[in-house]
């Protein structure tokens, strides 16, 4: 009669929607349509706790009166949010910091010397202090940082004059300094030091260039012919050439003062501000 026709209308129209949570996309999608519903599907949406491809909601939710035949809509999850970082290498600071900004927290700009990478090139991007390859997928809650060149480090450049060749090599080489050496003489710098440096000072960076010279010592100066001059014109012809005057008399020595030999002997080279020594007659 009249109140079971009431019924009807007010009650049996509607049905429970089935639970379908968890289930890939396809298996929901059977198990409502065997339960006479229509299935829609919604946009899918990001879930840190269900995998990619499973049913994370739906519209009514599992339980929910749903009208019979009516349509129930089925949200997929994406998995958990992640995004690639993106490559920043070789890009402007300004390019590279709006990369990163697109999915990730800018956490600061680290500035670092470069050989490599003019200044204000970016270089790379980390989190936490570590490198992080372009690529890699990373949630949008990742704190990252660029690394940004600061150009070429200056080298101070050090003064080695008077110093031994051997430090300043060690110093050159470890800066990756090219190093020329060129050879002199010197009456006052030791053998083996150094007797000027070019530049001597200011800035320099790796690859360039530092020139020294070098003291082979005092330079060596012929001994001239002395025998059978008086001693004072052979010591005055000695010191005028720069070296020190010794004088023994020979054993058969008369005293009249001429020189019979020298040591070194004439025509013998010897390092100039060294001893000459005379035998006298």
């Amino acid at each position: 009669g009249a109140a079971g026709g009431a019924w009807w209308y007010g009650v049996a129209r509607w049905t429970t929607t089935p639970a379908v949570l968890e289930l890939t996309s396809a298996d929901a999608q059977a198990k409502l349509e065997n339960a006479g519903l229509e299935v829609e599907i919604g946009e899918p949406e990001y879930s840190s706790d269900l995998a990619a491809g499973l049913v994370l909601r739906t519209d009514p939710g599992p339980g929910d009166r749903v009208l019979d035949g009516g349509t129930v809509t089925v949200i997929v999850s994406l998995g958990k949010e992640l995004y690639a970082i993106p490559k920043v290498r070789g890009k402007s600071e300004d390019d590279a910091q709006a990369l990163l900004t697109e999915h990730f927290v800018y956490d600061a700009t680290v500035e670092v010397w470069s050989e490599k990478f003019p200044e204000g090139q970016a270089i790379r991007t980390e989190v936490n202090g570590r490198t992080v390859k372009a690529g890699q997928q990373r949630p949008p809650t990742t704190r990252v940082s660029l690394v940004v060149s600061k150009g070429r480090k200056p080298i101070e450049v050090r003064n080695w004059t008077g110093k031994p060749l051997q430090r300043a090599e060690a110093w050159a080489a470890q800066r990756k300094l090219t190093l020329t050496v060129e050879r002199d003489y010197s009456e006052s710098v030791a053998e083996g030091r150094i007797i000027s440096q070019s530049p001597a000072d200011g800035s320099l960076f790796r690859g360039d260039a530092i020139t020294v010279v070098v003291s082979q010592g005092p330079p060596l100066v012929e001994i001239p012919q002395l025998r059978g001059s008086g001693v004072q014109a052979a010591t005055d012809k000695l010191e005028a050439l720069g070296f020190v005057v010794r004088t023994e008399r020979h054993f058969d020595s008369v005293g009249l003062g001429i020189v019979t030999s020298s040591s070194p002997g004439s025509g013998e080279k010897a390092a100039k501000g060294s001893t000459v020594t005379l035998t006298v007659f």
